[in-house]
């Protein structure tokens, strides 16, 4: 299950008191696949499903109740999407090339922070030592 699917149900039960049937209107997914992702949210405790009483006859209705660690959920997510990922073609090669360098670098049994923190290192010193070269 996907955070957008997690969040679209959170704000369908934040918005009004609604049942299975409600958000399976209101999404427009099919039945078995709202019940299922309830049931996983009601694992991971982002939704409680409170039983309303009532004398109709069949199944007794399910009210979706969002969680305090639901509405935390849904404030996170509505957060971060505020904030999409900017990233350039040449951006996305570079990080490839990246990757591969490193699992390379884990492949002949070296560390890629070891080697980083050497590379900082250098830079470091050449930059200290310039420093030093233009004050005499």
């Amino acid at each position: 299950m996907s955070l957008d699917q997690r969040a679209q149900i959170l704000e369908a039960a934040v918005s009004t008191t609604c049942g299975v049937r409600d958000l399976v209107q209101v999404l427009e997914w099919k039945t078995s696949k709202v019940i299922s992702l309830l049931r996983e949210m009601n694992k991971e405790r982002l939704i409680n499903l409170q039983q309303v009483t009532y004398s109709r006859r069949g199944r007794p209705k399910k009210n979706i109740i969002c969680t305090s660690l639901g509405f935390e959920f849904l404030e996170t997510y509505r957060r971060l999407k505020m904030k999409p990922l900017r990233a350039r073609k040449e951006d996305l090669e570079h990080a490839v090339k990246d990757a591969s360098y490193a699992s390379r670098l884990v492949a002949y049994g070296h560390s890629p922070f070891q080697i980083f923190m050497e590379l900082n290192t250098i830079a470091r010193n050449i930059k200290v030592s310039s420093q030093t070269s233009e004050t005499i």
